[in-house]
C-alpha cells in the first residue's frame, strides 16, 4: 500500500464541491481586484467590498486549511526552520519566477510580447500602487496558492508516486493559469509556468507556507515591473 502524504478525504464527490467553492472564491476576489482601480485612481466602493470579501474568504480557507493540515502524517514545520531547511530550493523558485516576470516584462516592453489585457491598471495615483501591491501580495496572491497547491493536491494527488507526483504539477500549472483569468494564451502560458514553480516547491518543501512564500515574492515582483 502506497504511503500517502496528505489527509485522506472524505470523498471524491465531497472534495470536488468544496474545491470548486475554494475556486469560486478566488475568482471572486480577483475579479473584485481587477475592477477597483481605474487610471484615474481608486474605486473605493468596489475597494471596500474588495477587502470585505477577500479577508473573508481568506479567513475561511486558511481555517479549513489549517483545520485538515493537523491531520496530516507530517505536520509542516515552523516558517523559519522550514525556510532555513530548504532555502537552496526556495531560493532557486524564487529566481526562476523572477527571471520570468522580468523575461517576459522585457518582450513587452521592447514590443516583441503584446501587454496583458487585464494587467494592473498603470495610473499615477501612488494609491492605486499601493493597492495593488497590498491586494496582490497579501490577499490574491495567498489565496491563488491555497487553491492550486495547498487545496488540490490534498484533495486529488495524495500519493508519494512519481506519477502523481508529475501529474499533480502539470495540473497545478494548469489551475494556476486559468484562476489567474488570463486575458490571453500568452498570460496563460506565463501563469501556468509560474504555477509549475509553486507545485514543485510545494512538493519538494511538503509545505504550504514555502509555496506561498514564494508566490508572495513573485507578486511584489509582478506588481513592481507592470
Amino acid at each position: 500500500m502506497e504511503e500517502v502524504i496528505m489527509r485522506v478525504g472524505e470523498s471524491p464527490g465531497t472534495d470536488f464541491v468544496r474545491y470548486l467553492i475554494w475556486i469560486a472564491f478566488s475568482i471572486i476576489t480577483l475579479m473584485l481586484k481587477n475592477n477597483a482601480a481605474t487610471k484615474k485612481g481608486l474605486d473605493i466602493p468596489i475597494v471596500v467590498a474588495f477587502f470585505v470579501v477577500g479577508l473573508v474568504t481568506l479567513f475561511l480557507m486558511i481555517r479549513k486549511y489549517v483545520r485538515e493540515e493537523k491531520s496530516f502524517s507530517d505536520t509542516a514545520d515552523g516558517f523559519a526552520y522550514s525556510l532555513v531547511s530548504n532555502i537552496g530550493l526556495v531560493s532557486l523558485m524564487i529566481i526562476m519566477v523572477c527571471l520570468l516576470r522580468i523575461m517576459v516584462s522585457y518582450l513587452q516592453v521592447t514590443g516583441k510580447l503584446p501587454s496583458f489585457q487585464n494587467e494592473d491598471i498603470a495610473s499615477p495615483e501612488q494609491s492605486v500602487f499601493v493597492f495593488d501591491m497590498i491586494a496582490n501580495v497579501f490577499i490574491v496572491a495567498v489565496q491563488q496558492q491555497l487553491v492550486q497547491t495547498g487545496f488540490f493536491f490534498n484533495y486529488f494527488f495524495r500519493k508519494s508516486s512519481a506519477y502523481s507526483a508529475i501529474m499533480g504539477i502539470l495540473l497545478s500549472g494548469v489551475i494556476a493559469g486559468l484562476i489567474s483569468l488570463p486575458g490571453s494564451l500568452i498570460q496563460f502560458f506565463m501563469m501556468m509556468a509560474l504555477g509549475w514553480c509553486y507545485a514543485l516547491t510545494y512538493l519538494y518543501t511538503k509545505d504550504e507556507k514555502m509555496a506561498v512564500f514564494v508566490a508572495m515574492v513573485s507578486a511584489v515582483v509582478g506588481t513592481i515591473i507592470i
